[in-house]
């Protein structure tokens, strides 16, 4: 039974991360982390937020910052 339900999790989900992230509230390792953000750099690379299962939805994106470097990258022509 645990089988069928973890095919069907991968199947609906994806491929679980190999290794434990740190969650971005408790700042403790897990090992069951959930990708809550993908943070792009402007000059280099981003990176990716993960937290635990248990903070995963008080995650709050700051709608702020990426509508000032969204009108950024439009200012400099960078868009698509």
């Amino acid at each position: 039974m645990w089988e069928a339900l973890a095919e069907a999790d991968r199947a609906e989900f994806g491929p679980t991360l190999q290794g434990r992230q740190t969650c971005h509230r408790c700042e403790l390792p897990t090992d069951e982390p959930v990708t809550v953000d993908i943070q792009h750099g402007g000059s280099g690379a981003g990176r990716t937020v993960y937290a635990c299962p248990r903070h995963a939805r008080t995650y709050q994106r700051d709608a702020v910052t990426e509508a000032a470097a969204m009108r950024r990258v439009i200012d400099r022509g960078r868009a698509r």
